[in-house]
């Protein structure tokens, strides 16, 4: 008895330690993707966003886009696409994949703040 009650401890404690990974898009990496991305990939509804990337809601980010898979792999920044963009938009902005491009009109890439904390939110499970 001691050990199901132990166990059921346990788990409900491990739930109430996952990530509201929604709230934590809303409030923290929203706002960036405002300023940065949703200009070409999702502000206009009219129009289909770039590379078929809508960085509006948590589920389209983390569906990614058509060509580079999915947008968020949790846990796994190296397999999150946005991420990887994101980091060559600092790093290496002649890059074909980095965002935003060298060549758009209103370019403002992540600051190494921000891509620190998109990090994060892809790291946290």
């Amino acid at each position: 008895m001691r050990t199901l009650s132990l166990l059921t401890l346990l788990t409900a404690s491990s739930a109430f330690a996952a990530v509201d990974h929604e709230a934590a898009f809303k409030a923290d990496i929203a706002p960036i993707f405002e300023k940065s991305c949703v200009g070409c990939h999702g502000k206009d509804k009219a129009k289909k966003p770039k590379g078929g990337f809508d960085a509006t809601s948590l589920a389209n980010v983390v569906k990614g886009g058509k060509e580079n898979g999915p947008g968020i792999t949790w846990g796994n920044v190296a397999k999150s696409s946005i991420f990887k963009s994101c980091e060559l938009g600092i790093s290496n902005p002649s890059d074909d994949l980095a965002m935003p491009p060298e060549k758009a009109k209103s370019r403002t890439p992540l600051t190494k703040d921000q891509l620190a904390k998109l990090k994060a939110f892809i790291e946290a499970k």
